[in-house]
């Protein structure tokens, strides 16, 4: 019965993968967090979140965390 609740990701290929990091590393320049840090964390995982519910784009991932 609970596995009718959980939602199954597929997994994220090396070029999304690479996407994703220039994404990370855009947002964390523009914004002055060093990697490591707990806002770097956070945007991390923003960046991860939105991406599994479907925003694809570099450029709208990157206005929507900016």
């Amino acid at each position: 019965m609970l596995l009718k609740h959980v939602q199954v990701l597929d997994p994220i290929e090396p070029e999304e993968m690479e996407m994703l990091q220039r994404v990370f590393d855009q947002v964390c320049n523009v914004r002055g967090f060093r990697k490591q840090t707990p806002e770097a964390v956070d945007v991390a995982r923003l960046i991860m979140n939105l991406y599994q519910h479907g925003i694809r784009l570099e450029r709208q991932l990157i206005a929507m965390v900016l």
